[in-house]
């Protein structure tokens, strides 16, 4: 993360995050480096669908249609971000960390127009912590990986 908050100040851009999941901790990850507040502009954790649907302006119907932890949610949930918050960099993540047959997640990021959703499965016998570790992981990754375009 530190490469991203130094590349954020260097091209004076900033970033919001929409956090299900992952409870706060990509917000976490970005505030423990000092001048944090020069780059971050605001981070939600979106727990539930009714957060999701209240703050983010996610309609239900997508929800029931989709399945909160998709592809789908993930790229509306960055896209009404971006909307709402009016950072370069909108980082949205839904997912299940444990106690569902699938446990999956899905990150989106949009940044200048282009909307980069991917999504993790976990392995059954990894812990719900490792899963929330191995989805920030995968959120940085993406960040790196768009920011050297």
């Amino acid at each position: 993360m530190k490469l991203i908050h130094n590349y954020l100040t260097k091209t004076n851009q900033t970033i919001s995050f929409a956090e299900s999941m992952t409870g706060g901790r990509l917000s976490y990850e970005l505030v423990k480096y000092q001048g944090a507040s020069k780059i971050f502009k605001e981070g939600f954790v979106l727990y539930s669908d009714e957060a999701k649907v209240r703050t983010l302006k996610i309609d239900q119907k997508d929800i029931d249609e989709y399945g909160v932890v998709s592809h789908q949610i993930a790229s509306l949930m960055a896209t009404q971000l971006q909307k709402i918050t009016g950072a370069d960099f909108a980082v949205s993540v839904t997912g299940y960390a444990s106690g569902k047959d699938n446990n999956m997640a899905y990150v989106g990021v949009l940044h200048k127009g282009l909307l980069y959703v991917d999504d993790i499965i976990f392995y059954p016998e990894d812990s719900r912590e490792q899963n929330i570790k191995t989805t920030v992981r995968k959120a940085v990754k993406m960040l790196h990986e768009i920011i050297k375009k």
